[in-house]
């Protein structure tokens, strides 16, 4: 009798054991996942091929991705999203860059009616895609999560902008 209560105890002691290495597990997952709420999220250095169409009917695919054009990731229901929408909005009517150089990429959310006054907001100032056509551009992308912005460079490739958006005006080296 007496072995199995040493092993009943032994038992404990490892429960317990394990129940305060998942606590700590859990407090650091947290922790991390603070932390990265405003962090920049971030993309692929390339753009695999995609095709899309616009809220406006216009088709846009990976070719007409030209040096210089600005890419902005939204996510409705995202806070980080939230509050950068009017300051990308802002920063892309302050650099004077069309609506053509900048996609503005909405995916799709619980609420419908959000993703909807986001693709408004986003309209005038950019080429905007919503819904399932925009996950296809965010995986293209490679995007690891929103919001993300970033510029194609003069090499094709994906370049992340400034957490100011202060890249938004500027052309990649060797663009005219």
């Amino acid at each position: 009798m007496d072995a199995w209560n040493a092993l009943t105890g032994l038992l404990a002691v490892l429960c317990l054991f394990n129940l305060v290495l998942t606590y700590g597990v859990v407090r650091r997952l947290r922790a991390l996942s603070r932390a990265g709420a405003d962090s920049p999220a971030t993309v692929s250095g390339r753009v695999d091929e995609f095709a899309v169409t616009a809220v406006d009917g216009t088709a846009v695919g990976r070719a007409d991705l030209a040096p210089g054009t600005v890419l902005g990731f939204f996510s409705p229901g995202c806070p980080p999203c939230a509050a950068l929408l009017p300051r990308f909005v802002g920063a892309v009517r302050t650099a004077g860059l069309p609506a053509a150089a900048v996609l503005a990429v909405v995916m799709p959310g619980e609420d419908p009616a959000e993703a909807r006054k986001y693709a408004r907001e986003l309209a005038g100032v950019a080429t905007v895609v919503v819904g399932e056509q925009a996950r296809a551009v965010s995986a293209a992308c490679g995007v690891q999560g929103f919001p993300a912005v970033c510029v194609i460079g003069a090499d094709g490739r994906i370049r992340e902008a400034d957490g100011d958006l202060s890249a938004l005006g500027r052309r990649p080296a060797g663009v005219a």
